[in-house]
């Protein structure tokens, strides 16, 4: 059967395939297409492909040992709307000047960041390089912060393998059309995007370490998030790509990798020459210069007469560029027509290629698309992210139907505080550049609209970037245990612009099947005053709005100058001795903003990072002791009368400067009494803060898998100590 029948019958199939696809979709007032490229690659894995039969399935994930494996799988998230579209993304937000010094001249001509990356690992035998990609583009964005250096970064890769297809101490998994084990799956960067988003990773290797053949596979143990992602940056069009890439588009991704770092893209990847040669006739790889160009362009392309497609098989990373490298370094057959190239690396390991697994591929490869970069951050284990959308964006939405262009929309998630939590940023997912947002968040709302409560903060966001977005608030919103508290975001859609602005969650069955919602969650609007459930709004009940917030635990000052107010009783070695004595309130002020600012770093040695601190004020203490070591043990009278609402603690500097030790004191009587581990640390002189110390939430009860009944249904997932809130799904 020839190439173009094959094609003739792909097209006669994918009407029906595409039909049952679409039967599935919710009814919404309007939604935007899905990605075409997801619903051909549905065509060919839902029976489209078996019954076509020699149909190439250019979507190649099955290896065998020693052969190289792929694994990457188009999103039903449609980014078309962006074909031709340049915007800058390697400034961050709100610098103008920046975005403006950074012109297309002052780009190098050269760029090389193998030198600060890790070693390239292997994913064989497994088809999973999407979590490669992915973990090195987090892993080269945290090097590029000084968070980690290539000789101490490792991050799992099997982690997110795994619990993407698997469900796992509430975990929601994606659906498994592929017809391969979850290993073989295939993934892209908006499954990684989600799965990280909501805290699935990202772990170190170490504490989930990849298996080296099947048989050695296994469930790894859940385990807090080591890094949480706060940004990933798109940097292409889904549907229509340029061919090859226009100058603008090239800018703005070497202008992201050098904000941000290496960037995840997919491409279409032949194993070798021999493979190249029996599926287009031509070499692909130079041996000798590990150069890579295919001269096709992604989807169909005429081979012999035949008409054969080629679709993204392969996720890799950008890690440079070389304006000046030679055209002639390609295959002598199938050459560019101009020097320039990518520097990109693979996941096949370091000896593949001779070049340490990195290869270089013409600027004018026209498989290339997609490309995300990371931005993230050390993980804060004491945080709590508050979310309906853990399989992440499945389309874009708009409250008015046949995408009629309004400026303005709402949307909104009511959310049940798990905790006393302080809400001290918001993220949400971006669909094209040059719109305003306005987020506010409303305190102690009722069940049936989330502006029924007190507005408690207000930000605008400006200059976000297509992709998912995390806007922190000017005013943090302590939210109390129990209490409903909203996000509502307002949407300005920029002139003519795309007119699907909410990003949505729902049940697509060759995707994301596990999907649920629950009435009260998601809310949309056209006035900001009267909002409708989204459930109503649209949809078959399994509807959810990928909008989260993320709770810190709560650390507050006061004004109050302690007084102490008579002599320091010492119980420790012969010849100790100590004074109390008041700080100015300058100094009590200082001394507090320094204690915060470590509490927030969750580096106070002896406060677990998931408690609430309040602190009651900061006192002298000086300790005469010579030479002598060793415990110690003290009760300082105060004047200032002290109330606590969980446990006192006294937070003590170290002598060294080296950070600070809580150690847990007893408030009686108009005393407090405190001990220390070692005079020789501490002392002569500290300054320090008493603290109450307190549960941030009340514990979980026993049995029901740890989960917790809430207002509105609401179920709880505690991950000590990271804390994942969403509704309760069903698997």
């Amino acid at each position: 059967m020839t190439g173009q029948m094959n094609k003739k019958m792909i097209r006669m199939l994918a009407p029906l395939l595409c039909a049952a696809i679409l039967a599935a979709v919710p009814a919404f007032a309007a939604v935007a297409p899905l990605n075409p490229a997801f619903t051909e690659y549905v065509v060919k894995h839902e029976g489209g492909a078996k019954n076509v039969g020699a149909v190439k399935n250019n979507i190649n994930i099955k290896g065998t040992a020693g052969v190289p494996n792929f694994g990457y799988v188009p999103s039903p998230l449609d980014w078309s709307h962006l074909r031709g579209v340049v915007y800058p993304v390697g400034i961050p937000r709100g610098d103008s000047a920046a975005r403006a010094a950074r012109a297309a001249d002052q780009l190098p001509a050269t760029y090389d960041l193998r030198p600060s990356l890790p070693a390239v690992r292997n994913q064989a035998p497994f088809g999973n390089c999407w979590t490669y990609s992915a973990m090195a583009a987090t892993e080269s964005n945290l090097i590029k912060q000084g968070l980690a250096s290539s000789s101490d970064i490792a991050l799992s890769v099997w982690y997110i393998t795994y619990y993407a297809y698997n469900s796992g101490s509430g975990f929601v998994p994606f659906t498994n059309v592929s017809g391969q084990p979850y290993y073989n799956a295939g993934g892209n960067d908006w499954r990684a995007v989600a799965l990280l988003g909501r805290g699935t990773g990202s772990l170190y290797a170490a504490e989930a370490p990849a298996p080296l053949t099947v048989g050695t596979v296994y469930a790894p143990a859940v385990a807090p998030r080591r890094y949480k992602l706060n940004n990933a940056f798109y940097l292409g069009s889904d549907e229509v790509r340029e061919v090859p890439l226009s100058e603008g588009r090239r800018d703005m991704i070497k202008g992201a990798v050098m904000e941000y770092g290496a960037a995840s893209v997919g491409i279409y990847q032949f194993r070798n020459n021999d493979e190249s040669q029996q599926a287009i006739s031509k070499d692909v790889f130079s041996d000798e210069k590990r150069s890579y160009y295919t001269g096709l362009q992604y989807g169909d392309n005429d081979i012999n007469g035949s008409t054969v497609n080629f679709y993204t098989n392969h996720a890799v990373a950008i890690a440079g560029w070389d304006d000046n490298y030679p055209k002639e370094n390609f295959a002598a057959d199938n050459p560019p027509q101009k020097d320039g190239a990518w520097i990109i690396r693979n996941s096949w390991g370091a000896g593949w290629g001779g070049d340490g697994g990195y290869f270089y591929v013409s600027y004018e490869e026209g498989t290339l698309c997609d490309g995300v970069v990371y931005d993230t951050a050390a993980a804060r284990s004491g945080e709590r992210v508050y979310q309906y959308d853990p399989l992440g964006p499945v389309n874009w939405y708009s409250l008015y139907e046949n995408g009629s262009t309004e400026p303005v929309q709402y949307f909104a998630n009511l959310f049940t505080a798990a905790a006393d939590d302080r809400i001290s940023s918001v993220a949400f997912y971006v669909p094209e550049p040059g719109n305003s947002y306005e987020i506010k968040i409303y305190q102690n709302c009722g069940a049936n609209s989330p502006v029924s409560g007190s507005l408690a903060s207000t930000v605008s966001a400006v200059g976000l970037v297509p992709g998912y977005n995390t806007v922190a608030l000017k005013t943090p919103v302590d939210v109390a245990n129990g209490t409903r508290f909203s996000v509502v975001v307002k949407a300005t859609t920029k002139e003519g612009g795309y007119p699907y602005p909410v990003p949505v969650e729902y049940r697509l069955e060759n995707y994301s099947k596990a999907a649920s919602a629950n009435r009260g969650d998601g809310w949309v609007s056209g006035d900001g005053v009267n909002f409708q459930d989204i459930i109503d709004a649209g949809g078959d009940g399994t509807v959810s709005i990928c909008l989260k917030a993320f709770g810190e635990r709560q650390h507050n000052p006061t004004d109050t100058v302690l007084e102490p107010s008579g002599p320091v009783t010492v119980d420790a070695p012969e010849g100790v001795m100590a004074a109390a004595e008041e700080v100015s309130a300058g100094d009590n002020t200082k001394v507090q903003q320094t204690v915060i600012a470590e509490l927030k770093d969750e580096s106070v040695e002896g406060i677990a990072a998931d408690k609430n601190v309040t602190l009651k004020g900061v006192f002298a203490l000086t300790v005469s002791h010579g030479n002598t070591g060793g415990a110690a043990s003290f009760t300082v009278p105060f004047s200032t009368p002290l109330s606590f609402a969980g446990e006192p603690y006294v937070i003590i500097p170290k002598k060294d400067g080296s950070g600070f030790v809580a150690f847990p004191a007893k408030y009686s009587a108009g005393s407090l009494s405190f001990g220390v581990s070692d005079l020789n640390e501490f002392f002569s002189t500290a300054e320090i803060t008493v603290a109450d110390v307190r549960e941030s939430a009340a514990p979980a009860p026993s049995g029901g898998g740890g989960c917790a009944a809430g207002l509105g249904a609401a179920a709880l997932l505690l991950l000590i100590p990271l804390a994942l809130v969403r509704r309760g799904r069903r698997s």
